[in-house]
């Protein structure tokens, strides 16, 4: 290529050198006010300042054709694969485009020829370049999309006819035609590019009915084949047929323009700015205030069931109390009752009668035991008797519990070695009531139970079945059984005083087992939780966790060598207790009634008396002070079930120390003998008068 050609090319590339120019810069802005696209604008800006520098560079230092061509096949398909980046393509389906036109170009410069590379590969470019924003324009109607994807094939088409139109060897035809790639260039950036950053981001309302965007697609590719075929003729004079096709472009466009100036002017003005800004967060602040009030409509439902749940625990605390009375004072008047019964069936008992009447002596002991078990759950649910609280191990507690029900499809799983404040008998009464409840949830007994205890960690106050439970850390026990299920009809009532759903057929149905349950976990500040199923019915009693004692006591340290005398009515506490102290190192003596203890008292040097306060015939505090008359000495422990606070008053008086809740522990009953031996040399018990 002689010299003179090489000036008019460097003349005509100057035309499009303006629009890259100007399409650089503006990019470059956008990166700036968009920073989620920063890196999608400053690549494209990157590619335009690459395409500016190299067709400077050929310009004016005269770089060899075929090496330009070279450099500027990289620089199509960058421009392809940064354009489909910033249309939100995929990163992948970007780059793997580029790395295609790449391979179509370079196939194209070393396969066919170098002057033909361009000539296939930036129709290909431009035409995915058209496709991608034809896609964008389906999606949104957008204007700027209809825009570049018409002038995008337009440039696509322009240069398919870049190699017949060099073949020509008319300088004419090569400044006329970079001139109209310019023209075309400058209309793609001011009518197209300007516009297309706030459709990115969403905030354009400009939209283009799609007729309108296929007319002017029509035109832009027409009015480009017109130029084209202008180009390859081109007349010696003035060429009207191509300026009249670069006239009917640029009509073209703004017919466009202008049927929605009245949008695009909105988004160039600062007014039209602010309103949209306003709009935005107007409708921003509505959308914050709908969520607000469907948060605070969610916080007053559940307000509003936590004070429904707070108003039926109350309502509940105050029938249970109610009761509680009631049941204090029925227990007290039928305890009075049933010991005169008790003082004729032990006359009876040791009256010169016959076998049958000494059975049914024996049958109307245990109907009135039965009774006396009944009458504890009342007293239990009065509060009388309540003993101190101490701290309590669970994992003994539970497998103790287990152990009263011999033969029974009782299991226990021990988790951590968990403890509470707390009093024995009440927890021990409580976990019996919810293993009763549990072996007898299927008619015939078919249901079994499981046991265990444990520890959590409470983030978040959450809502039980009774009560609210707190953040903290808490010792739990379970009962679970797989019985039936409690009904969803009843659920709510089962903790009601009074209240079974236990027919004539089943063991029990005092309704007092589940009202006892939830007045022991309340008395030790804890809540109880239900889950019920069919298959599976499991009550948790949540505690106030208490780290385990410093000290705790070794039971071997508990043994000795004394007298311990057991005395009690009933044959099984008798033997269990007697077990447990001669394990302990103890001589144990029994006896069933205060005549059998005097009698054993002046036998045997006798240093301890376990002491059940409800004996048959002779009381319990008669049974005291007679024992004392015979040994002063003697210290006694009391371990009963129900105590009057005037028994408790005269037995304090009388020099009674220690008092035990029945069902009293193995560490409890071992703690109690081994302090009042401890005890024995200091302070000496008054002696009746």
């Amino acid at each position: 290529m002689d010299e003179s050609l090489r000036s008019v090319l460097a003349f005509g590339v100057w035309g499009s050198i303006s629009a890259a120019v100007v399409l650089g810069a503006y990019l470059l802005v956008q990166a700036v006010t968009d920073r989620p696209r920063r890196r999608r604008f400053l690549l494209v800006a990157a590619v335009m300042g690459y395409l500016v520098l190299l067709d400077f560079i050929h310009s004016a230092a005269a770089i060899e054709h075929p090496t330009y061509e070279w450099l500027r096949l990289w620089w199509m398909a960058a421009y392809a694969g940064s354009v489909l980046y910033l249309l939100d393509f995929r990163a992948k389906l970007a780059a793997a485009v580029a790395l295609g036109l790449v391979a179509v170009g370079f196939g194209s410069y070393y396969g066919i020829h170098p002057l033909m590379a361009t000539t296939i590969m930036f129709p290909v470019g431009y035409g995915v370049v058209s496709l991608a924003h034809a896609r964008c324009y389906m999606k949104a109607r957008g204007y700027s999309s209809a825009m570049l994807s018409a002038y995008s094939a337009a440039l696509a088409l322009s240069c398919a006819s870049y190699y017949k139109v060099v073949s020509v060897g008319n300088p004419r035809t090569l400044i006329l035609g970079y001139g109209q790639y310019a023209e075309a260039c400058i209309l793609v950036v001011l009518f197209g590019w300007v516009h297309l950053p706030r459709e990115l981001r969403g905030r354009s309302p400009v939209r283009t009915p799609l007729p309108l965007a296929a007319g002017l697609f029509v035109a832009v590719l027409g009015a480009q084949a017109v130029v084209v075929h202008s180009l390859m003729r081109l007349p010696s004079g003035v060429p009207a047929l191509l300026l009249g096709a670069v006239a009917c472009q640029i009509a073209a466009t703004l017919v466009v323009y202008f049927h929605r100036r009245h949008q695009l002017v909105i988004h160039a003005d600062n007014v039209g700015q602010l309103l949209e800004e306003r709009t935005a967060a107007l409708r921003g602040a509505q959308e914050e205030l709908a969520r607000r009030n469907a948060i605070q409509a969610e916080q007053l439902g559940e307000q509003e069931k936590d004070l429904r749940i707070k108003t039926e625990v109350i309502e509940r605390q105050r029938r249970l109390e109610l009761a509680a009375q009631t049941a204090g004072q029925a227990a007290h008047d039928i305890q009075n009752a049933i010991s005169p019964v008790l003082a004729r069936l032990d006359e009876l008992e040791r009256s010169p009668s016959g076998p049958q009447v000494q059975d049914s002596v024996q049958r109307m002991r245990q109907q009135v035991r039965r009774l006396l078990d009944l009458n504890g759950q009342m007293l239990s649910l009065s509060r009388r008797g309540r003993g101190e609280f101490h701290p309590v191990r669970l994992r003994e507690l539970i497998a103790e519990a287990k152990d009263a029900f011999p033969g029974q499809p009782v299991r226990v799983e021990v988790g951590d070695d968990v403890w509470i404040d707390g009093s024995w008998s009440q927890l021990f009464r409580a976990v019996s009531n919810l293993i009763v409840n549990g072996l007898e949830a299927t008619p015939g007994g078919a249901a079994s139970v499981t046991v265990r205890c444990g520890a959590s960690v409470v983030q978040e106050a959450r809502r039980c079945h009774l009560g609210f439970l707190k953040p903290g850390r808490f010792s739990w026990i379970q009962v679970e059984d797989d019985g039936p299920g409690i009904p969803p009809e009843i659920v709510d009532k089962v903790f009601e005083p009074f209240f079974s759903s236990k027919n004539g057929r089943q063991k029990s149905g005092s309704g007092l087992g589940l009202t006892i349950v939830s007045a022991v976990v309340d008395d030790h500040r804890g809540v109880l939780d239900l889950e019920t199923r069919p298959g599976r019915t499991c009550f948790t009693l949540n505690f106030p966790a208490l780290e385990t004692p410093g000290a705790v006591v070794d039971e071997a340290t508990l043994s000795g060598n004394a007298t311990v005398i057991v005395i009690d009515d009933d044959k099984a506490v008798r033997e269990t207790t007697s077990a447990l102290l001669e394990g302990a190192g103890y001589s144990v003596l029994a006896a069933g009634d205060g005549p059998q203890a005097f009698r054993m008292l002046q036998l045997h040097d006798i240093d301890v008396a376990l002491l059940d306060l409800n004996l048959p015939g002779m009381t319990g505090l008669e049974t005291f002070l007679g024992a004392l008359h015979l040994r002063p000495e003697l210290r006694v422990i009391a371990h009963s079930s129900y105590r009057t606070p005037e028994d408790c008053g005269k037995l304090q008086a009388a020099g009674v120390g220690e008092f035990l809740q029945k069902p009293a522990g193995r560490l409890q009953i071992l703690q109690a003998v081994h302090r009042v031996l401890k005890d024995r040399k200091g302070s000496v018990l008054p002696r009746p008068s």
